[in-house]
């Protein structure tokens, strides 16, 4: 397998044909959820095309972007298995293709829910392992977004662990990585939406909060001495 080190910045592949495509879908389907989505921080972590590009949907207003090779000097560098925000001071955050290229996705993911708000929502965007988009390292073929896939089935289990659970889950990328001519001719894959071609998924998860309610033992009444004792009479 290639050896994907932690995030390595996406090469100039996403601005091309095949990347502006995956961009554009993944764009549509964030529409559909981030502006379902509230709060006062939206963190993106792990950079993917354009700084920025993937976050303009969300009504949430300041949002940060935290990667290991930030593009300009507005946004955080940082390692995504430590991340320099406070224990549940996040609204919401975006995991665009990010455990796929990390050392750790396990970790990742511990410090999204260590960082993470109850009720906060978490995005995660991944290629299906046995997608089409997957199938072409599994095969050898040189590729730009090569990495450790995670089924949507084990994210859910991960996240599960963690007390999270699973709002949504949104299938899409279904034309395969082709050639300029054959990306053209397989739009109708598009309009069809067959979960068989679906080659990414982008799954929604809501951190859960489950309050204790402390029951309060009820104390005996307390009964005076001799209480039980018949009273002397007096003549």
């Amino acid at each position: 397998m290639t050896d994907c080190s932690m995030m390595t910045r996406p090469d100039s592949w996403l601005t091309e044909r095949t990347g502006a495509y995956l961009l554009r879908q993944e764009r549509a389907v964030l529409a559909e959820a981030l502006p379902t989505i509230f709060g006062y921080f939206l963190v993106q972590v792990g950079l993917w095309g354009p700084a920025g590009g993937l976050l303009h949907a969300s009504p949430i207003r300041t949002q940060f972007v935290l990667a290991p090779e930030p593009d300009t000097a507005s946004q955080v560098r940082t390692e995504p298995e430590a991340l320099p925000l406070a224990t549940d001071s996040v609204d919401a955050m975006l995991l665009p293709h990010t455990l796929e290229r990390a050392r750790d996705p396990h970790s990742v993911l511990r410090e999204a829910e260590r960082v993470m708000v109850g009720e906060g929502h978490l995005v995660v965007l991944g290629f299906h392992p046995w997608g089409c988009w997957a199938l072409r390292q599994r095969v050898g073929a040189a590729t730009p977004w090569a990495g450790r896939y995670v089924g949507v089935r084990r994210l859910r289990e991960w996240l599960a662990v963690l007390g999270f659970e699973t709002a949504s889950v949104r299938h899409y990328l279904f034309r395969p990585p082709l050639a300029r001519g054959l990306l053209v001719r397989s739009a109708f894959l598009d309009h069809w939406r067959w979960r068989i071609t679906a080659g990414a998924y982008m799954l929604v998860a809501c951190k859960r909060v489950y309050g204790v309610t402390p029951l309060r033992l009820k104390r005996a009444t307390s009964k005076r001495a001799f209480a039980d004792v018949a009273n002397p009479t007096v003549r």
